[in-house]
């Protein structure tokens, strides 16, 4: 017969650190949403906006022109 392994600390680590993120898996795929609304709100709430993304959107934020303080009902009665 063999004789039983020896477990590092190390590897005793790395198998929980997999037993945990596969219960963590599991715990999220199995999420029901009642509406597609309701998907796409989570999904904005858990997935970062990769920095060259929210960079490009800045700069194009910053390039648009000044919205005016006036409302419509001002440009209506002259005012």
């Amino acid at each position: 017969m063999n004789p039983p392994k020896k477990v590092t600390v190390h590897q005793q680590t790395e198998e929980q650190q997999q037993v945990v993120s596969g219960q963590q898996t599991q715990q999220q795929s199995g999420h029901e949403f009642a509406s597609v609304e309701e998907m796409l709100r989570h999904d904005a709430l858990h997935t970062p906006v990769p920095p060259a993304i929210a960079q490009r959107l800045q700069e194009s934020v910053s390039q648009l022109p000044v919205p005016s303080r006036g409302g419509w009902w001002r440009k209506i009665f002259g005012l």
